[in-house]
């Protein structure tokens, strides 16, 4: 009989617990840091993959929104129109490098920025590019957007979101397909809202803020995963349920891949805030102070369900031994009122033919009634023991 260390052990063997510490890339030591448009170009020749680029020119209660952009070139050779305060270009994908390379070009982006956009695996940050002096600075942040799979069994994505963010024009780099922004697109549409009122840094914190707002679902259905795997562990007949171990150690993992990726996005907000004001007045800085609280309340939360989920397979492990110790209990005491009975059958079972009382026409009846006598006078001292 296996017990639950044994399980716990098997599923250890089966599931690699350090693939979250992999590295997500492959490093060229001591190649030049950064990727020019050149490079970019040669990097990803052979293997190209159109990206979906969308542009939305808005201000001064008009939106202009133009999807599947297929002559992106022509777009920033006429630039933003003369009504419009801020154009947001949005690409997904990030295969594509004649659109790559023409962005890094047209809006002279750096290239160590450019090459976290490529790679897609840096670390929640913000980066200060161009010329702060004269008021033309460039911030480049990367963020992480979480949300679960449901075509592939719930499992956790976790996918890098890079902006830069300039005097009019923010652009934002996608990997995959979706993201959780088109309510702001709507509320862009909308002619009285705050975004034809403020500059590119509202927009910014309103990307943010979806961002941060999008985890607190994640963290509502990881919330019913631990409240459902709490009652099988609960149910009597969860000793049969050898699946209960492998999804919390799953589900353990998954907050631990959470907290790597959403930590940082506490002091991406906060580094944001510490920075001049070229780029976002005061009045946003209040929004997005609002946004670095819903960072802190989602990595509270966060660190609350590791904590809980830890507690679950402490639970099972203690559940699995009083089961246990309450199958042996049982044996025992049935092997305790045997032994007795088992020594009587013994001793009359002999074969010698002067045993007193062996050819009494009762002494069967008399043996039965000596083991019966024993086994309920044993069992009330087991009763007032507190063995039963």
């Amino acid at each position: 009989m296996s017990t639950p260390i044994d399980k716990i052990e098997n599923i250890l063997k089966h599931a690699n617990p350090l693939s979250l510490l992999q590295p997500r890339r492959n490093v060229r030591v001591g190649a030049v840091p950064g990727l020019t448009p050149q490079q970019i170009a040669e990097q990803m020749a052979g293997k190209r993959v159109p990206a979906d680029v969308s542009v939305i020119d808005y201000g001064d209660g008009r939106c202009e929104r133009q999807d599947s952009v297929s002559d992106l070139k022509a777009i920033l050779v006429s630039g933003r129109p003369e009504w419009a305060k801020v154009r947001w270009i949005n690409v997904v994908g990030l295969n594509d490098p004649d659109v790559l390379s023409l962005l890094a070009e047209h809006y002279d982006l750096h290239p160590l920025a450019m090459e976290d956009v490529v790679h897609a695996s840096a670390r929640p940050k913000v980066e200060t590019y161009g010329q702060p002096e004269i008021g033309r600075p460039r911030y480049f942040l990367t963020a992480r957007m979480l949300y679960q799979d449901e075509t592939k069994d719930n499992t956790l994505v976790a996918e890098q979101v890079s902006l830069f963010a300039g005097p009019h024009t923010i652009i934002t780099f996608q990997q995959l397909r979706g993201d959780v922004w088109e309510l702001v697109r709507e509320r862009i549409k909308n002619p009285t809202s705050r975004f034809h009122e403020r500059g590119p840094g509202y927009l910014l914190y309103a990307l943010l803020d979806a961002v941060i707002d999008a985890l607190f679902p994640l963290l509502d259905r990881y919330a019913d995963r631990i409240n459902a795997i709490e009652d099988r562990i609960l149910d009597p007949n969860a000793s049969n349920d050898n699946n209960i171990i492998h999804d919390t150690h799953r589900l353990k993992r998954e907050l631990m891949l959470l907290r790597r990726e959403a930590g940082p996005m506490r002091e991406l907000v906060r580094s944001i805030c510490d920075q001049d004001a070229t780029l976002m007045d005061e009045q946003t800085r209040v929004f997005l102070r609002d946004v670095g609280d819903h960072a802190v309340s989602a990595i509270e939360l966060l660190e609350t369900y590791r904590d809980l989920t830890q507690g679950l397979a402490d639970a099972w492990i203690s559940m699995a031994s009083h089961r246990m110790n309450e199958v042996m209990k049982v044996l025992t005491i049935v092997a305790a009122l045997f032994i007795p009975i088992s020594f009587l059958a013994g001793v009359f079972g002999m074969n010698f033919d002067d045993i007193p009382g062996l050819h009494h026409p009762a002494a069967f009846v008399f043996f039965c009634c000596s083991c019966i006598g024993i086994c309920v006078t044993m069992l009330v001292w087991f009763k007032r023991r507190g063995w039963l």
